[in-house]
């Protein structure tokens, strides 16, 4: 083997030293982020929110009133906490957090449904907990039309019409709601399989800063390029290497855990989503290179993965719809790497969509690793080795 061939082992091996060498550095790239992704996994590992408390005020205190209270309890989504007199005692209830809504039941509830009238019910909730609010109104609903669909078939049927006449005339135009994806709108695939990136994406910016800075930091430069044998390109391959294999083992991890363990296959092109992790791993590698090579400062280089990496998720589309922010947020959005993964994922992972279709996204994270890579190279390469660069916290 001639020399230059083994030109690339002595920087990798320097850089396998020093990880070896601290605990929290090899931790950074193995087990801290299992462990907290299986936090997070935790968090929202029940799928669907059940038993959120609610309150009712029967000022009827009927037979159907009892029994729409029952039935609202008996529901998944639902626990009736407490019945109360009083609008007052309901909100008392909402502002200790100890309910997320009240049902006002009039006091000529049953009167008018024997009738034939139509009675009418109240529901009050705290919107400020959009997700709360959401599950609880579809149980609400779903629970006062089949109360209210109930009676209003026994009627016809007690006119002498059949069960499925009465049925058909009830509801003569049915709608079929079915879920193409998601069916049992679980957190768990909505927020677990989108969050979990958006925690990996810190941690690939964290590592290659911290790896770089501290070269830069405590005066090592010329050690380290020497290491390289001069190379700044080998230099910055040797400390991107180790973070590369270990964030790309833990995307994969990452996949087989939801995809076998949790029985969420991959429904579109399975090479399609693996080439995606890979390029979000790259994409971030590059960009946090730019960083540290940009601010020659570990300090700043940190601040600045934290302004960019930590509110990623809120603008990556998925809490809110990308195509309705303003045009400033909207931009911030696209330059994201996250944004372009977490676009594939849904499409390769959940949708069952073949790889044509997210060509352009992949471009735009290849696009990213390679400009934000280039840049931080040609930078460090023109700025790094001058003394004056060193000793920056």
């Amino acid at each position: 083997m001639s020399e230059a061939d083994k030109e690339p082992v002595s920087a990798l091996a320097r850089e396998w030293r020093r990880l070896r060498g601290d605990f929290w550095d090899f931790g950074m790239l193995s087990w801290i982020p299992v462990v907290l992704c299986g936090i997070l996994w935790l968090v929202f590992s029940a799928g669907i929110a059940r038993d959120l408390p609610i309150v009712v005020i029967d000022n009827d205190n009927s037979t159907l009133s009892r029994q729409l209270t029952r039935w609202l309890d008996a529901s998944p989504g639902i626990e009736v906490a407490a019945k109360v007199a009083s609008s007052d005692a309901a909100l008392h209830q909402l502002r200790e957090r100890k309910a997320f809504g009240y049902l006002l039941i009039p006091n000529d509830f049953e009167q008018k449904l024997l009738g034939g009238r139509q009675a009418t019910v109240q529901w009050l909730y705290n919107a400020q907990f959009s997700s709360h609010a959401g599950a609880l109104l579809r149980d609400v609903r779903t629970v006062s039309t089949t109360l209210s669909a109930g009676i209003e078939m026994r009627a016809r049927m007690k006119k002498g019409m059949s069960g499925v006449q009465a049925a058909a005339q009830f509801e003569p135009i049915r709608t079929t709601l079915n879920s193409l994806y998601n069916d049992n709108i679980s957190y768990e695939a909505f927020l677990t399989l989108a969050l979990m990136p958006a925690m990996l994406q810190i941690f690939i910016v964290v590592a290659v800063v911290t790896s770089i800075g501290r070269e830069l930091r405590d005066g090592t430069v010329p050690q380290w390029l020497a290491s390289a044998r001069g190379s700044w390109l080998r230099a910055v391959g040797a400390k991107l290497l180790f973070p590369l294999v270990a964030y790309c083992a833990l995307a994969l991890l990452y996949l087989l855990f939801f995809s076998l363990a949790r029985d969420w296959a991959v429904a579109g092109s399975l090479p399609a989503l693996l080439l995606s992790m890979l390029l979000l791993v790259l994409a971030y590698c590059g960009l946090a290179t730019l960083l540290i090579a940009a601010t020659l400062s570990l300090r700043l280089a940190l601040s600045g993965a934290a302004f960019i990496t930590a509110p990623a998720f809120a603008f990556a589309g998925q809490a809110f719809p990308l195509m309705a922010m303003p045009a400033p947020a909207r931009a911030w959005a696209e330059a994201l790497p996250l944004t372009h993964y977490l676009q594939l994922q849904t499409k390769y992972w959940l949708a069952g969509a073949p790889w044509r279709y997210g060509v352009q996204e992949m471009l735009i994270l290849v696009g990213i690793a390679i400009g934000c890579g280039a840049v931080g190279v040609l930078l460090l390469a023109r700025r790094a080795n001058a003394p004056a660069a060193w000793g920056r916290t």
